[in-house]
């Protein structure tokens, strides 16, 4: 297996089917929240590798596709309010759609916290199991399980609640997709908790660092986030995983974190988790995550 190449992994359902745990690049991708910071990026990402996408918003409106920069034979425009579960599932009843990345979040036009970051997570969750969608990618956030960390309450004061509303969601995604019934049909998820956004260009692979159990974090591109949802689509070892990433570089612990972010320090912990995973590859670097169940 290589990055350039990945292999369908294959896996068996409890009844005996055989099931794909990865999604072809001939299937069409949708992007939940393509306006914002980081869903222009999975947009670009994916049109990177060659993948076809779907770029949503509540009005259809696209900046990416108005700008005319995008190659309009890959990417259209589709019209997707996560508020709403009837626009998800008319969206997600198209054909052809083998992934969703969640990358809506809380704004004064969308809705607030509980109503994107919780309950737009569940509709779209919902949905994609209803349509039989293999992936469900959610862009989480860092720091979501530690409410005594500094990081957890600043952002959830700022947020008005999103962390708490962000971590609601991910539990109740994590327990929709113990069913039978999605096991059986291959339908899976991958939630994203990247630490403190920035921008420039995606470094790659090499500069990262993805971390389970919530107690290290660090910073990160957009475009690295992006390319982390499109990554992973093409392999089983993110399929039912939950993970942190950030640079390699500014990696600390939660504790002290946000003090690290604010000086830019690129200086490294020497605290190890024991699950840390890093690799010049894609493969590499998501080989050995451990599922959620």
């Amino acid at each position: 297996v290589t990055a350039s190449s990945p292999k369908p992994a294959l896996a068996v359902g409890e009844e005996g089917t055989t099931v794909s745990l990865t999604v072809p690049k001939s299937k069409s991708v949708v992007v939940l929240g393509a306006n914002g910071g980081t869903g222009r990026e999975c947009v670009n990402s994916l049109l990177k590798a060659g993948r076809k996408c779907v770029a949503t918003s509540r009005t259809g409106v696209i900046d990416v596709i108005e700008s005319g920069v995008q190659s309009q034979d890959l990417v259209k425009p589709g019209v997707a309010d996560v508020t709403s579960f009837e626009t998800l599932d008319t969206l997600l009843s198209e054909p052809d759609i083998g992934a969703v990345i969640f990358a809506a979040s809380a704004s004064t036009k969308g809705g607030d916290a509980v109503a994107v970051d919780k309950l737009g997570v569940l509709n779209a969750a919902k949905a994609c199991i209803q349509n039989n969608i293999p992936r469900l990618v959610i862009v989480s956030s860092g720091t979501v399980t530690r409410p005594d960390s500094a990081v957890y309450k600043l952002l959830n004061f700022v947020g008005k609640g999103i962390m708490e509303a962000k971590i609601q969601g991910e539990d109740a995604v994590r327990e929709m997709y113990t069913q039978a019934d999605c096991r059986n049909k291959g339908l899976g998820y991958t939630v994203i908790r990247p630490g403190g956004l920035t921008t420039g260009e995606s470094g790659g692979a090499s500069i990262l660092e993805l971390n389970q159990g919530d107690n290290k974090s660090g910073r990160l591109s957009r475009a690295d986030v992006a390319e982390l949802c499109v990554n992973c689509l093409d392999y089983a070892s993110t399929f039912d995983t939950t993970f942190e990433c950030y640079e390699t570089m500014t990696a600390k612990p939660v504790e002290s974190v946000g003090l690290s972010n604010i000086m830019k320090s690129t200086d490294p912990t020497a605290f190890v988790s024991g699950k840390e995973r890093t690799g010049n590859s894609w493969s590499e670097l998501f080989e050995g995550l451990e599922k959620d169940c």
